[in-house]
């Protein structure tokens, strides 16, 4: 079994350690990297290589969707699962969001045995020709 490798962006630390410790004990997953705000994921996202970022949309200097916008333009992330995660369930937002390539939405507060789930719900379903890296391992 292949480990999943996470990347989490939130602006709230106490919710990025619970997270990163809980996906850290599953036995096919990894956190990898940890951003706490929009400039800062987008930094990380070019320094590691990731399956799935957990992002959330309100954040400082770049919202959620200004990183999924940056995702969409380069070429060498569009391969990046993205969950997002807001505490306001805006209509609009997330229809904006799903547009951009998230793959799926998260309402806080969730448990994290949901995020986990859903990670290898994403991982499960994704074609095997959209990361052909993955196949050579």
């Amino acid at each position: 079994m292949e480990t999943i490798k996470i990347a989490i962006a939130d602006d709230n630390s106490d919710l990025v350690k619970l997270m990163s410790d809980y996906l850290s004990s599953q036995p096919n997953m990894e956190v990898v990297a940890v951003a706490y705000n929009g400039k800062t994921c987008i930094e990380m996202l070019g320094q590691h290589e990731i399956d799935v970022l957990v992002l959330d949309i309100i954040m400082p200097y770049l919202d959620g969707i200004a990183v999924l916008d940056a995702i969409k333009e380069d070429e060498g992330l569009r391969n990046i699962e993205v969950i997002m995660l807001s505490a306001f369930g805006q209509e609009s937002i997330m229809s904006q969001a799903a547009q951009n390539g998230a793959s799926y939405f998260i309402m806080k507060p969730f448990e994290a045995e949901r995020l986990a789930i859903q990670i290898n719900h994403i991982m499960q379903s994704r074609p095997l020709t959209e990361n052909p890296k993955k196949r050579r391992r």
